[in-house]
């Protein structure tokens, strides 16, 4: 087995099989997900019946292997397409395949995808380099993340297909670091354009790190979009977000504070993303995002903690202006609660533009019980500018209460039960309602997770 893994390896990075000796210090991991959930009451009306129910299945394996003594290989490959009950598969369809299978074909081998195939490149003028399709940032992040997105595991919630995604772009990191100061830049190709004219997408981005104690942490970015035009559009649209952080501790005390700003130009005729209307179709973007967040924990016949966060992204209502005032991200992750940023309503997911939110929750490790974890969070969901218009009348969406139990078996085997609430706003929800109702959601699951 471990053999077969490293020859797809290979393939993976070369593309063939030539010189197999390639594959020293050969090592992998993986992971097996299976999300099993069922909501009721998407549509705030309780007298219809709309349950529905999935059990989602994600595999991934991470490869890696020694090239020459500066240079080694991560190769990762995902399967992500399976629900329970969809049948059997092929290992290919050769019926109805080419060979070797193309993505998206109906045999297994068509629907194992390559997310990441890249080299690392140590100490190349001072610096470590990433170079090839490549994971980048962290899950939750406000502004960029590429990879697997966990929890809260999204649905979807309309056509109920897999939805335990991964994500990767194409380009190179280099990193640096000295003493108390870390550095590393990017340049990615997030989309190729093909035609003659480039309509490109790419990512620039510089992110510092100075530890300035060793309980407080200072940070700082700047990334940048590029949406390129082509000939007849007229302008890139190239999106920038500057932004700080702090993270500190102080005694027992967890902090952490993050202020973004949007900067660049805007063209509607090469986004065709709706920020603009009528006939403003080029501006500038100024939106502001922020997010804190605090935590304490202490020992009550266990290990007991408390934790609280704030997060706001300005609004926009006023779409024939020439400014887009909504907090924009270029491939966030900030998906607060089960529900809503789970994806199970037909408002929420990733994102704080126009949007205000709050939470506060507890977790609790008893000490009879180690193995047990037991969690509580209450989240207030609200648009920072009230929406204009009859039908879009209110300042709040609602409120959502999350309740989970993980039992982590072994450090390779964990179980997570649980359930989810989203209380709707009484005029949001009315307004969203076939019959003007505002019944909660609700949602219930089963999350099972094996490490190899």
């Amino acid at each position: 087995m471990k053999k077969l893994i490293a020859i797809l390896a290979l393939i993976a990075l070369t593309g063939n099989i030539a010189g197999a000796e390639l594959l020293k210090n050969f090592k992998y991991d993986g992971k097996v997900e299976v999300n099993s959930w069922q909501k009721r009451n998407t549509d705030f009306n309780k007298t219809v019946n709309d349950k529905r129910n999935d059990t989602d299945v994600r595999v991934q394996v991470n490869m890696g292997f020694d090239l020459n003594d500066d240079v080694d290989a991560v190769v990762s490959l995902v399967k992500n397409n399976r629900q329970y009950g969809a049948g059997n598969e092929r290992i290919g369809n050769i019926e109805s395949n080419p060979v070797p299978p193309t993505a998206g074909s109906t045999g297994i081998l068509g629907q194992l995808v390559v997310e990441q195939a890249y080299m690392n490149l140590k100490g190349v003028f001072g610096m470590d380099h990433k170079l090839g399709r490549q994971y980048y940032g962290n899950e939750g992040d406000l502004v960029v993340y590429y990879g697997p997105q966990s929890w809260p595991y999204k649905v979807d919630h309309i056509a109920q297909t897999n939805q335990l995604s991964v994500a990767a772009t194409d380009g190179w990191t280099g990193w640096y670091k000295a003493d108390k100061l870390n550095l590393h830049a990017l340049m990615f190709r997030a989309a190729q354009g093909q035609a003659a004219a480039d309509t490109d997408t790419h990512i620039w981005g510089v992110v510092a790190g100075y530890d300035l104690a060793d309980d407080i942490k200072l940070g700082g970015y700047h990334y940048r979009q590029d949406r390129q035009s082509g000939v007849a559009a007229g302008p890139d649209t190239t999106l920038g977000v500057i932004g700080a952080k702090v993270n500190a501790k102080f005694y027992g005390f967890t902090y952490g504070v993050e202020l973004a700003k949007n900067v660049g130009t805007y063209n509607e005729n090469v986004s065709d993303a709706g920020l603009m209307t009528g006939i403003a179709t080029k501006g500038d973007f100024t939106g502001r995002g922020m997010k804190f967040n605090a935590g304490y924990e202490m020992d009550v016949i266990g290990k007991l903690a408390f934790n609280g966060e704030f997060a706001r992204g300005t609004g926009d209502t006023i779409t024939t202006d020439n400014e887009v005032k909504s907090f924009q991200s270029i491939n966030g992750d900030y998906r607060p609660g089960i529900i809503w940023g789970g994806g199970h309503l037909p408002v929420g997911g990733e994102g704080i533009a126009n949007l205000k939110t709050w939470n506060i929750g507890a977790k609790w490790n008893p000490e009879a019980m180690e193995k047990l974890t037991l969690k509580a969070k209450l989240f207030s969901f609200s648009p920072t500018k009230k929406l204009l218009g009859t039908a879009k009348a209110y300042d709040a969406y609602g409120s959502e209460f999350n309740l989970c139990a993980n039992w982590q078996h072994s450090e390779d085997v964990g179980v997570k039960a649980y359930y989810a609430t989203f209380m709707p706003d009484d005029d949001f929800a009315t307004r969203n309602s076939t019959i003007a109702r505002d019944d909660a959601t609700s949602v219930l699951g089963a999350a099972f997770n094996v490490k190899f």
